[in-house]
């Protein structure tokens, strides 16, 4: 575990401090050399950036802490979660996905301007406050924001109850290798599925379903090693080979008819899920 994961408060303090001394050294500089007015704005926004680390932070662990998905098994598959249920909301073409993610942007930016237009011509309260809002709305907006987002994206809130998680150990040598004639569109994980994990599952493959329920396979890249298949291409598929873990999708229970095949592989190609080599490279082991 790097400082940062085990200490982040200390570590956007001494970002934020450290900024601020060289922001110090550069005001004296400025100061004595008679820089001109060009130095005003570097100033300025070396300022605001360290009164961004100092103030910040708390605020930035804060709702990081908040928006991490609940019942996952770590960070990184909570990281997942997060960036997969945006990447599908936004494929989707939800209402207001797009203008909220524009309108993000533009609002900090007026506040930037805002902050800089205040203290340039002395409102130095006014100035600090707009400061402040400008520090502290990124986190508590995004935090809504996604909230929010999850929320209406997870309309099935225990859905991994209608998941039935089939281990390799459970089928047959002749079905494991079939998955590369079929194409099973596969999903590596960070570590074993949780209940979280399901239920973005489940919720991301429901407006597929033929059925109420949905079947996935669990294995790792060892696994296909046993049935002749060794994926060549490691840097491609993230995989880090033999213990990767994947989530094979049997597509027979989707229905991919008309439209809903494009829109599934744009999703899966976000998601990083994969389909097996072509024969060509694909090496078979006697």
């Amino acid at each position: 575990m790097s400082f940062l994961q085990r200490h982040p408060y200390l570590f956007w303090q001494l970002v934020g401090w450290c900024l601020a001394l060289v922001d110090f050294v550069f005001l004296v500089i400025a100061v004595f050399n008679d820089l001109g007015e060009w130095s005003y704005p570097v100033i300025v926004i070396m300022f605001i950036a360290a009164l961004f680390a100092v103030l910040g932070s708390p605020f930035f662990v804060y709702f990081s802490r908040k928006t991490q998905v609940p019942r996952t098994d770590s960070s990184a598959e909570s990281q997942r979660i997060s960036n997969g249920v945006a990447a599908i909301v936004r494929l989707r073409g939800k209402p207001g996905f797009v203008l909220v993610n524009l309108l993000f942007p533009v609002l900090f930016g007026a506040l930037i301007v805002l902050t800089y237009q205040l203290g340039e011509h002395g409102h130095i309260f006014l100035g600090f406050v707009s400061m402040v809002a400008m520090v502290v709305m990124p986190f508590v907006f995004y935090s809504q924001y996604f909230s929010v987002l999850e929320r209406r994206f997870m309309a099935y809130a225990d859905g991994a109850r209608m998941v039935t998680l089939r281990s390799v150990d459970d089928m047959s040598f002749y079905y494991l290798s079939d998955l590369r004639v079929t194409h099973m569109p596969l999903l590596p994980l960070p570590n074993a599925p949780s209940g979280a994990m399901l239920d973005f599952l489940y919720n991301w493959l429901r407006r597929y379903l033929t059925a109420d329920r949905l079947t996935l396979i669990r294995f790792t890249a060892a696994d296909l090693r046993r049935v002749g298949c060794v994926i060549v291409k490691e840097e491609k598929t993230g995989l880090v080979y033999p213990d990767s873990l994947l989530i094979a999708i049997p597509e027979r229970q989707l229905d991919l008819s008309g439209d809903n095949r494009a829109q599934f592989d744009k999703e899966c190609n976000a998601l990083g899920v994969f389909r097996l080599p072509a024969p060509s490279q694909i090496e078979v082991h006697p």
